[in-house]
């Protein structure tokens, strides 16, 4: 077997060593030879000693090396280590941040519920001020959801994804929704599910917001159903009108004369009903007025004053009589009447009679106050705090919406006003709207201070008269009601065909329709500004909706009088002689 170096080391120094000791043996004479002897072993173990230092100092600078070289790996991994527990820090941290700033709540359950990790949204929306980890996720919705939620998160656990939407109870003891995912958080290498990720977000006020859109949307289906609706009712009493002021100008046996007058006022009557139809049909239109209250209160009770007789509910109307002016949007106000008309109503049917309501207008120096009290069960002091947040009803599920009130509660408050509730179980209940007067003006007082011009003088003699109306049996009514009074009349079917007459003869008053089928009134009266513009200051419109924006738009810029229908032909035949006396005379085209 081969020799280490240093044994090798060792042989070479006593090979040596060894002649050294023998020649200085030989030399050195007998009484010298113990010296020469110890001179000979020192020698010795000086080239040992020598020999062995420069081994120990040829294994110091090795093992220097080493430890310098383990101690820079040791240094560099533990640099490594420190990068990556740092990095993993700061990845922590910005997933931590991430999630955080989600709106969402998200949650890690295990099989049973329990809660692992939570963000903030889901720390904040837990019940209690306990921390989440160790908490259920039960705790989130309401007892009742509870088999819903576990059937889910079983499912979830089973590997699918569930979607649905669950209720919860809010802090103010109210009904919520939540839009819920669970998601299967499976193991590397697609293993089992240990956990299951849940996002959660409260659609409540979603919710509420596409039911108050699709409210909205079916308010403005029915006011457009309601509008043609009306325009067609409109047309037919205005001709059983006018066919009944033309017979009462003739000399009748009495009972004649009752029957036709009560045909007259029937016919009246319808057109006040599609009138307030029309009205509150076109709410939300923020085109705000000076209105006087007490006439939006008698349109409004006049909607529902049948309804409410068959209830055996009595009305009283206490009108303020210096009939108080507001500046207000008349519809906006007239569906706030209409919605405390309508509770009350619901309130009162709970109750055996005697059942009644009490209208009451009254006017201050800077406001106007609106009461609407019943004789019903009243309201509770537990609920009346909430009565006017969206959604909140004590109606049997179908009767109401839970919006009536809080429309009301919005629509005062745009008006710069306020609505507050008083009442006392078993006493009833008042709402009181209060709403500012015009700031401008006094609304007490007329808005122009200036003297007011005298009326016109009514035209005599023989009047011309051009009716343009698509509805034939209309023309004839009122054709003969004018020519019974004196006026010569011809009629139109529409635009085109009045245009073609103006081109015939001139006439002292052309009476057109606003909606018709083929040239509208607007476009033949800008027909008639280019091609005949002296002739404007005889026009006059008529129609049967004067709440309608375009209809609205078109009286307000052109400033042509306008009556309504089903007409009163005596007021119309006034407004006939004085555009006609304020026009001049008319010449007769040859």
């Amino acid at each position: 077997m081969p020799l280490s170096r240093s044994t090798r080391a060792l042989v070479a120094i006593a090979a040596v060593s060894f002649p050294v000791i023998v020649v200085a043996y030989l030399v050195a004479p007998p009484d010298h030879w113990a010296r020469a002897l110890a001179y000979g072993a020192a020698a010795v173990l000086v080239v040992v000693g020598t020999l062995l230092l420069a081994r120990f100092a040829h294994s110091l600078r090795v093992d220097r090396r080493y430890a310098d070289l383990l101690e820079n790996e040791v240094a560099h991994q533990t640099r490594s280590l420190m990068d990556s527990l740092a990095a993993t820090a700061e990845a922590e941290r910005n997933l931590r941040l991430v999630m955080d700033a989600v709106p969402d709540a998200i949650i890690v359950v295990d099989r049973e519920g329990r809660i692992l990790e939570a963000n903030a949204p889901a720390e904040s929306m837990a019940a209690g001020e306990a921390p989440l980890q160790g908490r259920t996720v039960f705790e989130f919705f309401a007892p009742a959801a509870a088999p819903v939620v576990g059937e889910r998160m079983a499912a979830a656990f089973g590997g699918e994804v569930q979607r649905f939407e669950v209720s919860f109870v809010q802090d103010d003891g109210t009904r919520g929704l939540r839009s819920v995912l669970y998601a299967p958080v499976r193991e590397r290498g697609g293993g089992k599910i240990a956990r299951v990720l849940v996002l959660a977000r409260d659609v409540t006020d979603q919710k509420r917001t596409e039911a108050q859109l699709q409210q909205a949307e079916k308010l403005t289906a029915m006011g457009q159903l309601v509008s043609g609706v009306a325009h067609e009712i409109n047309n037919p009493a205005a001709i059983i009108s006018g066919f009944a002021q033309t017979l009462l100008l003739d000399d009748l046996k009495p009972e004649h004369r009752d029957m036709l007058q009560m045909v007259y006022d029937e016919a009246t009557r319808i057109g006040r009903i599609t009138s307030n139809l029309l009205a509150f049909a076109r709410a939300g239109g923020k085109q705000r007025t000076l209105v006087d209250l007490n006439d939006i209160v008698r349109r409004t009770f006049a909607l529902r004053s049948y309804h409410l007789a068959t209830l055996n509910i009595t009305v009283s109307l206490q009108l303020d009589r210096d009939d108080p002016k507001i500046w207000a949007d008349a519809s906006e106000l007239q569906q706030v009447l209409l919605n405390l008309l309508i509770n009350a109503e619901q309130a009162l049917v709970t109750v055996e009679p005697p059942r009644t309501i009490t209208v009451r207008s009254r006017a201050g120096e800077h406001e106007a106050v609106l009461e609407i009290a019943d004789s019903g069960p009243g309201i509770p002091p537990e609920i009346r705090a909430k009565i006017f947040d969206p959604f909140f009803t004590t109606k049997a599920e179908g009767v109401g919406t839970g919006l009536g009130l809080s429309i009301c509660y919005g629509i005062a408050h745009e008006h710069g006003g306020r609505i507050w509730l008083e009442s006392e179980p078993g006493r009833g209940a008042r709402f009181f709207v209060a709403l500012p007067r015009d700031h401008r003006h006094d609304a007490r007082a007329p808005l122009d201070t200036a003297a007011p011009a005298p009326p016109p003088t009514a035209a005599t003699g023989t009047l011309t008269v051009l009716v343009i109306d698509d509805e034939t049996a209309l023309r004839n009514a009122l054709l003969r009601f004018l020519g019974r009074r004196g006026i010569q009349g011809h009629g139109a079917a529409d635009g085109t065909e009045a245009l073609g007459l103006l081109g015939q003869r001139d006439f002292d008053v052309i009476i057109s329709d606003v909606r018709m089928p083929g040239m509208s009134g607007r476009e033949f009266l800008e027909r008639l500004r280019r091609e005949r513009p002296e002739l404007t200051a005889r026009v006059v419109f008529s129609t049967g909706d004067t709440f309608a924006p375009e209809t609205a738009t078109l009286i307000r810029e052109s400033g042509v009088p306008t009556v309504t229908k089903p007409f009163d032909f005596a007021a119309l035949e006034r407004v006939v002689r004085e555009v006609a006396a304020a026009a001049g005379p008319q010449r007769l085209k040859t």
